[in-house]
């Protein structure tokens, strides 16, 4: 008897992780729309986009961390190297071209999407497929060929805001405080930062892939970790050392109509390949 009601509850907890496990799921897809050229503003191409659609497939209204920050439509790489210009000039592009000449036509990369995400640097990475695992990788020089075209998108988008130049050069980094970690201002101040599902609704985040269609090559998108964490990295000072501290916040249960969601969810994964230079 005492058996068969330790099957029956082990049954019923994996049923209940099952089902959590289904309420929000995270998927990736890609779509291609019309748009100007980066460069020739009056010739109109096909902009590959990434489409990141949150969907919350449960009876309850819930609030969580985004698995990577959207600015400015654009993912941000690892990269140590400001390629074409530096942040207080617009990027030239016949030198970024000419820099990427390079192309990666037949080559595979995988691209993990939102590692570090809870700095919310939205910093991603891409690795060549398959890596040699047998040695030790630093970021590949790809990361920085991409970052330096998405550099010259962000400029472009963002020239006429002077405050934009000091902050141009390579992934901007967003360090939540504690300060807005209640609930006015998770809904207000930082509410970028998160998706706020109620039952059956959907969100979506839409990335622009040209700076992929240029340096050509064939990508898988997936994100970087199967976990919702239930906390965000908050810089307090530390009197005692002096210094700055990295501490673990932990998230409200509740923010007005919105419980927290924190675990696994469900996702896939997404492949595009280029291999002409538009």
């Amino acid at each position: 008897m005492k058996a068969k009601t330790l099957f029956i509850t082990i049954f019923l907890t994996l049923q209940i992780q099952f089902l959590l496990s289904q309420c929000i799921s995270i998927e990736l897809s890609i779509t291609w729309e019309k748009e100007y050229h980066i460069y020739y503003k009056d010739s109109m191409v096909n902009i590959p986009k990434l489409n990141i659609t949150y969907r919350n497939n449960c009876d309850s209204n819930y609030y969580f961390l985004k698995v990577t920050n959207n600015q400015d439509s654009l993912l941000n790489f690892i990269c140590t190297l400001t390629i074409g210009g530096s942040s207080f000039e617009k990027p030239d592009y016949h030198a970024l071209m000419n820099y990427n000449a390079k192309k990666y036509v037949n080559q595979n990369f995988n691209v993990s999407i939102g590692a570090n995400c809870l700095y919310y640097g939205g910093i991603g990475k891409v690795s060549p497929d398959p890596l040699d695992i047998s040695k030790a990788h630093l970021p590949d020089i790809i990361n920085c060929r991409l970052n330096a075209f998405t550099e010259y998108i962000r400029y472009d988008k963002n020239s006429n805001d002077l405050s934009w130049r000091y902050k141009l050069g390579g992934p901007i980094e967003i360090d939540f405080e504690t300060s807005n970690m209640f609930p006015k201002n998770i809904l207000d101040a930082v509410s970028d930062q998160f998706v706020f599902l109620k039952s059956g609704e959907t969100y979506i985040d839409i990335f622009n892939l040209v700076a992929f269609q240029i340096v050509e090559g064939c990508y898988t998108f997936f994100i970087a970790q199967d976990m919702i964490e239930n906390y965000v990295l908050t810089t307090q000072h530390d009197s005692k050392m002096k210094k700055n501290v990295e501490k673990k916040f932990k998230l409200l249960a509740i923010v007005g109509e919105y419980q927290l969601y924190f675990g696994t969810f469900n996702s896939n994964k997404v492949t595009v390949c280029f291999g002409e230079r538009y």
